[in-house]
């Protein structure tokens, strides 16, 4: 480990401009999945720092189609529908 804490942060594996790669952030977040102009587009997971996670459509950057959010507390989730990251 090279002791920099932003060494496995920024686009970590495959294609995170247009294609398929990861993506994972300071915080501990992490996206896999499709990308469109450097942008979730498509389908992909958030798994979020806080342990919740998030499976489904994205558009630019946003939870917008079909999805299911699940919280860290594995009790709490919601399936259906997303428009702008609101649920529907």
């Amino acid at each position: 480990m090279s002791g920099n804490a932003y060494a496995d942060t920024g686009c970590i594996k495959g294609n995170c401009v247009n294609g398929q790669g990861t993506y994972a952030w300071p915080n501990g977040t992490k996206y896999i999945g499709e990308h469109k102009n450097g942008k979730a587009n498509g389908k992909g997971t958030f798994i979020f720092s806080n342990g919740d996670k998030y499976v489904g459509e994205l558009k630019n950057d946003l939870r917008h189609g079909q999805g299911t959010y699940s919280f860290a507390d594995g009790i709490q989730k919601y399936v259906g529908e997303w428009k702008n990251k609101k649920m529907k």
